[in-house]
């Protein structure tokens, strides 16, 4: 059986333009899936190059049946990670409207109707789609946005049996959602309703503090680092009440917001005026984000020790946008509440495309569990063909080599200071960068780290970034039990190490990105070939994109962001790009 995953809608830019909403049908995606095993999977983002795209994945669709060499007649279903009931229906109905102030309620709550006839009818984006593709297409199937969420946590586990809580904004009617897997079978323990939800009242937040919820909520999780949580502990225990059987609920939170909405509110219960995006940051405003994370965590704890008391499992599946905080995930990991925790790489709305793919097939087949042969590289295949017409297109077909050892050359760059991109292979599935789509560094010297932000991402000092490292060294640089293969989890550098892993240092901590030998050869090779000359067995991996656009998909993408960056190699494929040496590292031996 073959059956494509989509999620998004045809009118997603409306939102934003008209009503400043970011977050309606964010992270359009596509996942293939044939015979119960994923075969394609992307974002339209990488393909549009607009970043969180709402909009059909038009160009993703047409990507994923050229992989597989299908036409639209060969599909046997389509499934869509929404489906409203009418009880979901009239619960948002019902308990939104009493959460929004009453100068907003009128045009939000149209907003809202909106928004469900638009992103929540699976038989509506089927529609859509076909029109947008001009091709007639197979039965739709729509599975509820947290059952996807789940299905996809739990599937491309190595678990037969797991503990799941999924935990984002809002999927229809839901929040969260505790749960127990075994085999093909889920056990619903409890639902927490929207309104109440940790996620909307983060993106609240980010609104508060002048960024872009839906989008920036990353930057006030690494901004939480730097703060003091102890200044708003209190206002944020006004805003969210822990209750028993592992309920909660949050003030003013409602499905739709549009920026600014809840400012008044805000400002009256925190003391403080929001921040505009122009201003300069103040460590108030880290004072700020650190409570909030705070805060999230003490609602994600609390919902763990309720599911930990319902579920006989001793493993953890989490997902939802909620499960994009590593360091909550660190933190849940190390507290070892249960003994193995996963987390995919497409937690959030990004995965709902294959969750959905998932749990559709399952539905129809009834096959019994089996692991999956499952990575995260499920994008399209950079090809020879297409580097040779690129490298072409922007006049590089005489600066390229091909290194007879490709890792070995990069590592000896790399050990001299030099900051290395790399576009090889298929593509991420995910909004995490996993050394298909990288851009690499020295982990040494905690001045890289200032030089990266600065000169290469643009982007604010106060963002860390990521350590890779052998799965086998992994226990000797990190407190990490287990795999991390997903670079979901932030957790300890061990003290013998921090000396010597500057550059990718927050306080003494990190989120590790494990490598096999065997499930990227290369990547393997060139932390071999970077400790030999170094002796530190790790690097520096942050996307590879430029500044506010998604990470980059094509060769000449790659091509055109190294271009215009100062980035000093690239790997494109078997192909080496060096523009100058840089100037002997002192930390090579």
């Amino acid at each position: 059986m073959i059956v494509l995953g989509f999620s998004g809608l045809s009118n997603g830019e409306l939102y934003e333009r008209r009503y400043g909403l970011r977050f309606v049908g964010h992270d359009a995606a596509v996942a293939l899936v044939i015979d119960g095993e994923p075969a394609f999977a992307a974002e339209e983002e990488r393909f549009s190059r607009v970043k969180h795209t709402s909009a059909l994945p038009v160009a993703a669709a047409r990507a994923a049946l050229a992989h597989a060499g299908l036409r639209w007649s060969d599909i046997d279903r389509l499934a869509y990670p929404w489906r409203v009931s009418l009880p979901k229906y009239l619960h948002m109905f019902v308990h939104h409207a009493p959460r929004v102030p009453l100068r907003y309620s009128l045009p939000l709550a149209a907003t809202g109707l909106r928004v469900v006839h638009d992103l929540m009818w699976p038989a509506h984006a089927r529609r859509s789609l076909e029109r947008a593709l001009g091709e007639r297409l197979p039965p739709c199937e729509g599975v509820e946005h947290h059952l996807g969420h789940s299905t996809v946590a739990y599937m491309t586990s190595p678990f037969e049996h797991a503990a799941v809580l999924t935990i984002d904004g809002q999927g229809e009617d839901e929040s969260a959602t505790l749960g127990e897997w075994s085999g093909t079978s889920l056990r619903h323990f409890a639902s927490i309703r929207s309104p109440t939800s940790i996620g909307i009242l983060y993106g609240l937040v980010t609104d508060f503090l002048g960024m872009r919820a839906g989008w920036d909520e990353y930057k006030v999780m690494a901004m939480a680092g730097e703060g003091d949580p102890a200044r708003f502990r209190a206002e944020f225990e006004r805003l969210v009440e822990l209750r028993g059987s592992g309920r909660y609920s949050t003030r003013r939170t409602a499905m739709v917001f549009q920026p600014g909405y809840c400012e008044r509110f805000l400002a009256n219960v925190l003391g403080l005026p929001p921040r505009r995006a122009d201003e300069p940051l103040q460590p108030v405003h880290f004072d700020l984000a650190a409570a909030l994370q705070e805060t999230t965590r003490r609602v994600v704890f609390h919902l763990l020790r309720h599911l930990r008391q319902l579920s006989k499992a001793n493993a953890l599946c989490l997902a939802g946008g909620v499960a994009l905080n590593s360091v909550i995930n660190g933190l849940v990991l190390e507290s070892q509440l249960f003994e193995r925790v996963y987390v995919p790489p497409v937690p959030g709305d990004h995965g709902g495309a294959l969750g959905a793919a998932l749990h559709v097939h399952q539905r129809h087949t009834h096959a019994p569990r089996r692991p999956l042969r499952f990575d995260t590289f499920l994008g399209p295949e950079l090809t020879e063909s297409e580097i040779d017409a690129a490298l072409a297109a922007h006049g590089l077909e005489g600066s390229a080599d091909r290194p007879a050892d490709l890792a070995a050359t990069a590592a000896e760059q790399l050990a001299a200071g030099a900051v290395v991109a790399c576009c090889r292979g298929r593509m991420e599935y995910g909004p995490r960068a996993l050394g298909h789509r990288s851009v690499l560094a020295s982990p040494i010297d905690a001045a890289m780290r200032e030089r990266i932000n600065v000169r290469i991402k643009q982007r604010e000092l106060f963002r860390p970034f990521a350590a890779i490292v052998p799965v086998e060294r992994a226990t000797e640089l990190f407190e990490l039990r287990g795999e991390s293969p997903y670079m979901q989890f932030v957790v300890a550098v061990r003290d013998p190490w921090r000396s010597r892993l500057g550059a990718v240092q927050h306080h003494g901590r990190t989120r590790v990105q494990t490598v096999s030998r065997e499930s990227d050869p290369f990547l393997h090779a060139l932390l071999t070939e970077f400790e030999l000359r170094t002796g530190v067995p790790a690097l520096l991996n942050t996307s590879f994109n430029g500044r506010d656009e998604p990470i980059v998909n094509s060769a000449s993408d790659a091509l055109r962001v190294y271009a215009a960056s100062e980035i000093d190699a690239l790997i494109l494929g078997s192909r080496w790009l060096l523009r100058s040496p840089p100037e002997p590292s002192p930390h090579t031996f």
